[in-house]
């Protein structure tokens, strides 16, 4: 992606995401075991807190403070003094006052300041509920254990091996230098389930003249019928032949320009 791309970026977490690819963190794993290097500390237990901050980060749901977003321009080498550095902590502040507006919200789980007395009936209904929730647990249980159905379904009720892949934005203009390679798009599964095998997808992917698209991995993508982040696989895009073309993945359209 050229550099005026990157300024052009219109929230933060947008243009963090796009540094972190240019610079070959497609894995959050990878671009925390770097911050860790960086600041002399590979802890286990440090190593799972930044693994845990960086998905935060990416995903927009908070922002680093301002130490954290040294070390960051450091690891994604943004240049002090270029506009890239200006823009990058211009979209930071921007998106403070929003982070502290959402923090500063009531809990309305707290309006409440005191317990009310349980009644009969009421002690009833929660013992229904609980009822309810462990035999709920119980066929999930019993589920997993009869032949792995659940397990093999993709579906993660806690955790799955897509939480920490990369984030793949969509970008119907896409500009690439031959012999380039990066994702450019993600293909999702259903919502919350980890996304088909690359030799499924590879039947319905078109054929392009300016390049060749391959299997990049497990990511994530936000998508507006999932309501927030799915699993999804990556496309690669590997530019080869200088020229412009226009294809279709997905029913979402690209335009691609190799250049030399």
């Amino acid at each position: 992606m050229e550099e005026q791309d990157l300024i052009d970026a219109e929230t933060w977490h947008v243009l963090f995401n796009e540094l972190c690819n240019r610079a070959g963190y497609f894995d959050d794993a990878a671009l925390a075991a770097a911050y860790c290097g960086l600041i002399g500390n590979k802890d286990q237990k440090q190593f799972d807190t930044v693994l845990r901050n960086l998905n935060n980060w990416r995903s927009g749901r908070h922002l680093p403070r301002s130490g954290n977003l040294r070390i960051l321009e450091n690891l994604l080498a943004i240049r002090k003094g270029t506009a890239l550095q200006a823009r990058w902590r211009e979209l930071h502040r921007m998106a403070k006052p929003l982070e502290e507006e959402v923090r500063a919200m009531p809990d309305t789980t707290r309006v409440q300041t005191s317990p009310p007395v349980p009644t009969r009936a009421s002690q009833a209904g929660r013992w229904k509920v609980a009822q309810a929730v462990c035999a709920g647990i119980a066929l999930f249980c019993a589920g997993a254990l009869a032949g792995g159905g659940v397990v093999a379904s993709g579906w993660r009720p806690w955790a799955g091996p897509a939480d920490n892949a990369p984030i793949i934005p969509f970008r119907p203009d896409i500009t690439m230098k031959r012999g380039e390679t990066r994702p450019i798009y993600a293909v999702r599964g259903d919502c919350g389930e980890l996304p088909k095998d690359w030799a499924d997808l590879l039947p319905d992917l078109p054929e392009t003249r300016t390049g060749s698209l391959s299997d990049g991995g497990l990511a994530r993508r936000h998508s507006k019928f999932c309501q927030g982040l799915t699993p999804a696989r990556a496309i690669r895009f590997t530019a080869s032949v200088v020229g412009t073309e226009e294809f279709e993945i997905q029913g979402d359209f690209f335009k691609m320009t190799v250049t030399e």
